[in-house]
């Protein structure tokens, strides 16, 4: 009998070949089928955030180099006049004042009130539990209702907190209708408002961290600072950064507290930038939104560098510390 022939090098070649072309395709057909399925999926939000976020952000940059009233009735073109106007406009001066004061003493005093609690409740057993669920029902609550209630506890005449300090024998202080303390005030309230947010996000992390890195820094006679420096922070460092980022951002769009607990007052010390641009937009007349949506965009390019420049360098701190 004759030996049946064995396959040439080439055919083996060719029949390898078409294997690895039958499987890339059907590689690239399951990529392109995930990848659907995928655009599906994200799609509701990317229609979400194009109404709310991408086209009112064009919108404003169309609108500030326009004359508008609020009516929309003779627009009229004028170039950067409105920028030109801000940056002559003392309210404009005084109310990034006042934004970045509340961001650079809310962010710190919110994280790290969080930070420290943390420190504290990072565990799994039913009280921890409990207290992060009682700290963060503030942040789940309307900024509005929390203001008109801390407004009532703080009133100089009938508020509980007035009613405390006389029973201590100290004088009672009109915290949100004096100059020095309405700003640290409204502060502080937002601190604590937010802060079981971010404890929530920190004690997550914390969890995550493996007890073997504990166990062994305990080995070699750590004490607790030591092991909340050298492990603790580094491993939920993204965490704080994200924090950080996201707290900064939002502070830096402070409105509805102020406008609820103070309405900017007194003598504008608590007039921040979002409500500058309401009342320049929607509440005082001439109802000028050119003028309101250059401040607008004027906001938003001091957001976009505070947040270019966190990233950078916050973010890559945390990643100079684990290296």
């Amino acid at each position: 009998m004759e030996k049946p022939k064995e396959p040439s090098f080439s055919a083996v070649l060719c029949t390898l070949r078409e294997k690895i072309m039958t499987n890339s395709k059907k590689k690239k057909k399951y990529v392109a089928q995930n990848q659907k399925s995928a655009y599906l999926f994200i799609l509701p939000s990317m229609i979400i955030l194009s109404v709310f976020v991408f086209i009112p952000l064009i919108a404003s940059f169309v609108i500030s180099i326009t004359d508008m009233n609020i009516f929309m009735k003779d627009v009229s073109f004028v170039g950067l006049k409105n920028f030109t106007r801000l940056f002559s406009d003392n309210r404009v001066s005084n109310a990034t004042f006042n934004s970045l004061y509340f961001t650079l003493l809310e962010v710190p005093l919110q994280v790290g009130l969080a930070l420290l609690l943390t420190v504290c409740l990072a565990k799994n057993n039913r009280y921890c539990k409990m207290l992060r669920s009682v700290y963060y029902l503030p942040f789940v609550c309307s900024m509005t209702a929390i203001g008109i209630v801390w407004s009532m506890l703080l009133d100089p005449n009938m508020g509980l907190v007035a009613y405390w300090l006389k029973q201590a024998g100290f004088e009672t202080a009109a915290f949100l209708k004096d100059p020095k303390f309405a700003m640290p005030t409204v502060i502080a309230v937002t601190a604590w408002k937010g802060f079981g947010y971010t404890l929530t996000l920190l004690a997550a992390a914390v969890l995550n961290i493996p007890q073997s890195l504990y166990e062994a820094a305990q080995m070699d006679g750590a004490g607790s600072f030591q092991k909340f420096i050298h492990i603790t922070i580094p491993g939920i460092w993204a965490t704080i950064s994200f924090c950080i980022v996201t707290t900064t951002i939002g502070a830096m769009q402070m409105f509805d507290q102020a406008y609820v607990m103070t309405q900017g007052g007194p003598l504008n010390k608590t007039e921040t930038v979002v409500q500058y641009i309401y009342d320049r937009g929607f509440q005082t007349a001439p109802y000028d939104l050119g003028y309101a949506s250059a401040i607008s965009v004027y906001l938003f390019v001091i957001v976009a560098v505070m947040t270019f420049v966190l990233r950078r360098f916050v973010l890559k701190g945390g990643e100079d510390a684990d290296a």
